[in-house]
C-alpha cells in the first residue's frame, strides 16, 4: 500500500484544515496509507507524525488554522537539515508529500524535491496571496473578507468622530492583501510595500479631502509599507486632523 505525507508549513491560513481533509479522504478512498506530519518542517526532521484517516479529519471543515500545527524551522533552512527530513520520508516510505503552504514552504518542497524520490505537491495556502502561479490562495478570501468587516465597523466611529483611520492589514512584503481590502471598502488611500510611500501625496489627498468636507476617511496599509504608527503621527502632525491606527491583527489568519 502506497503513503502519503502531510505537511502545512509556515503561517497558518484559514482553509487549510479544509485542505488537509480533502487531501485525506481522496487518499485514503485510493487506498493511501496518510501521514500528518506535525508542526511543518519540523515534524519531518524529528519523525513526527499522526496517521490520518476519514475518521481523523471530520468535523475540521470549518475549522481555522491547522490540525497538524505549524512553526517556523531555521533547521529546514540547512542542507543537514533537509536531508534528515528526506531519510525521514525514505524511513516510513512516503511515496507523496502534500505541502499546505505559502512560498516560503514552496521554497523548502524545491530544495526537498532534490533530496528524496517523493512526489512532492504543493497546495497554495496563505493570506499573503502572494504564490507565483495562482490566482487565489487558500485562506486570501476568507483574511479579506474578515478585514473589511473590521474597517466596516471603524468606519461609523470615524464618521462620528471625523477621524482619520490609518488601518493596518498583515501581508508581510506584498500587498495584495491591503489592496484587496482597500479596494473593497472604497478605502481613501491605500500603502503597499511595491510602491515607495510619498507621505505628502497622502497628506495631499487627506487635505483635499478636508476642503470638501470630508473629514474623515480609511487609510489601509500592508504591514509592511512602513511603519504604521509613524504614519498615523505624521499625517496628524501634517494636515491637523484627527488620526487614530487600528492594527487587524492575527484575526485574519482565523
Amino acid at each position: 500500500m502506497k503513503t502519503l505525507g502531510i505537511v502545512t508549513s509556515g503561517g497558518d491560513a484559514p482553509g487549510m484544515n479544509a485542505a488537509i481533509r480533502a487531501v485525506t479522504r481522496l487518499a485514503y478512498a485510493k487506498g493511501f496509507n496518510v501521514l500528518g506530519f506535525e508542526r511543518g518542517w519540523e515534524g519531518l526532521i524529528r519523525n513526527r507524525f499522526r496517521r490520518l484517516d476519514p475518521r481523523s479529519v471530520g468535523g475540521i471543515i470549518q475549522s481555522g488554522g491547522t490540525i497538524l500545527l505549524t512553526s517556523r524551522c531555521p533547521e529546514f533552512k540547512t542542507r543537514e537539515g533537509v536531508r534528515k527530513a528526506a531519510e525521514n520520508l525514505a524511513a516510513n516510505r512516503v511515496d507523496g508529500l502534500v505541502v499546505i503552504g505559502g512560498d516560503g514552504s514552496f521554497r523548502g518542497a524545491l530544495e526537498l524535491s532534490r533530496e528524496t524520490d517523493a512526489l512532492i505537491v504543493g497546495v497554495p495556502a496563505t493570506i499573503d496571496n502572494d504564490v507565483y502561479g495562482t490566482d487565489e490562495t487558500i485562506g486570501f478570501d476568507t483574511a479579506v473578507n474578515t478585514a473589511v468587516a473590521e474597517i466596516d465597523k471603524i468606519r461609523d466611529t470615524a464618521i462620528s468622530h471625523e477621524r482619520i483611520f490609518v488601518v493596518e492589514v498583515m501581508g508581510r512584503k506584498r500587498g495584495f492583501l491591503a489592496l484587496a481590502v482597500g479596494l473593497t471598502v472604497g478605502a481613501e488611500v491605500i500603502l503597499v510595500p511595491e510602491v515607495p510611500l510619498k507621505m505628502e501625496e497622502v497628506y495631499k489627498t487627506v487635505k483635499e479631502n478636508a476642503a470638501k468636507g470630508k473629514r474623515s476617511g480609511i487609510i489601509v496599509a500592508a504591514e509592511g509599507a512602513g511603519d504604521t504608527r509613524k504614519i498615523a503621527n505624521q499625517i496628524e502632525q501634517n494636515t491637523g486632523a484627527e488620526v487614530r491606527l487600528s492594527i487587524v491583527g492575527y484575526a485574519q489568519r482565523g
